[in-house]
C-alpha cells in the first residue's frame, strides 16, 4: 500500500500563516499591555476598590498575625482601638475604608499601616509615648497613610498585579500558608518623603479637631531624635524625612494655622497599669 503524503495547498498554507501571524501579534500585544500596566501601576492602582484590596490582603495579614507576630495586651488593644476610631472620626475618611487596629508585642517604638486599612501598633510605642495626645498623633499619621492609599502605591509592582488579578475573582485564590514572604513585604512598606510629610499634615489636622489643640504632636519625633539623633534613625524609618525636619514642619504648620499647644492627657489608669506590669 502506498504511503499517504499530505500536501498543503496554497490556500491551506495561507490559513496557517494567518493563524500563526495572529498568535504572534496577540502575544506581542499581551506582553506590551502587561509592560505598560506594570510601568504605570502607581497611577492606576488606586482605582482598585477598597473591598478588593481588603480581600487580597486578608489571608496574608491573618497568616502573619497568627504565625509571626505575638498578640499584644488586651487592655492596650482595646485602648488603641478606641482611640484610633475616635481620631479617625475627625479625618473625613471615605465610607468604604474600614480600619483595623492591631496591637502586637515588640519593644520597637513603631507603628505601620498595610493594605486594607490594617494598622499595626507595637506596644513599645505606647510605652514610649506617655500621653494620649501623642499616641493619637501617631495613629492619625497611620490613618492618613490608609486614607491616601499609600500602602497600595508603595507596594511592589509585582504585588500590584496580584491585587489586580484578585480583584476580578470571587476570592483571592492565594494560599495564605504560602504567603509569608509576600505578607511581610506588604506589611513593611516604605513611603516617600512626600507621602510621610502629607501624612504628618493630615494627622496634625485630625489631632487639632479631636482635642482642640496640638499638644503632644511632636513627642514621638523628639523621642526618636533623643535616641538616635537626626541622621541615625532605625532602618525602618530610613526613608522618612529627618526627625528634625518633621518637627520643624509640624511646628511651622501649627504657627501658620494659629493653633494652640496645651497640656496633654495622660493614658487611662488601666493602660498605665498594663504598661507598668509588663517587663
Amino acid at each position: 500500500m502506498a504511503e499517504y503524503t499530505h500536501r498543503v495547498s496554497d490556500e491551506e498554507a495561507r490559513r496557517i500563516q494567518r493563524f500563526l501571524y495572529g498568535v504572534a501579534v496577540g502575544t506581542v500585544l499581551f506582553v506590551a499591555i502587561m509592560i505598560v500596566a506594570v510601568i504605570t501601576a502607581p497611577r492606576w492602582i488606586k482605582l482598585i476598590s477598597h473591598e478588593s484590596e481588603r480581600r487580597f490582603i486578608a489571608p496574608h495579614v491573618e497568616w502573619v498575625a497568627e504565625y509571626l507576630l505575638e498578640e499584644g495586651d488586651p487592655v492596650l488593644q482595646a485602648y488603641v482601638d478606641r482611640l484610633g476610631r475616635e481620631i479617625a472620626a475627625e479625618m473625613d475618611l471615605p465610607s468604604e475604608l474600614q480600619l483595623r487596629f492591631i496591637v502586637i508585642e515588640g519593644s520597637a517604638v513603631n507603628a505601620f499601616t498595610t493594605l486594607g486599612g490594617h494598622i499595626f501598633v507595637l506596644d513599645g510605642l505606647v510605652r514610649e509615648l506617655d500621653n494620649e495626645n501623642s499616641l493619637a498623633m501617631v495613629l492619625a499619621h497611620e490613618i492618613a497613610h490608609a486614607k491616601n492609599r499609600d500602602p497600595l502605591s508603595g507596594a511592589s509592582r509585582g504585588i500590584l498585579l496580584q491585587i489586580l488579578i484578585s480583584s476580578v475573582r470571587s476570592n483571592s485564590g492565594i494560599d495564605p500558608r504560602g504567603g509569608a514572604e509576600t505578607g511581610l513585604e506588604l506589611l513593611l512598606n516604605d513611603y516617600s518623603r512626600e507621602q510621610e510629610e502629607a501624612a504628618d499634615r493630615l494627622a496634625l489636622i485630625g489631632l487639632q479637631k479631636r482635642y482642640g489643640h496640638t499638644g503632644g504632636a511632636t513627642r514621638l519625633f523628639e523621642a526618636l531624635s533623643a535616641a538616635y539623633g537626626d541622621s541615625e534613625v532605625p532602618e525602618i524609618l530610613s526613608s522618612h524625612p529627618h526627625v528634625g525636619d518633621r518637627i520643624a514642619a509640624i511646628n511651622a504648620l501649627i504657627a501658620e494655622k494659629g493653633w494652640e499647644s496645651r497640656a496633654t492627657v495622660p493614658h487611662p489608669a488601666e493602660v498605665q497599669d498594663a504598661l507598668s506590669s509588663r517587663p
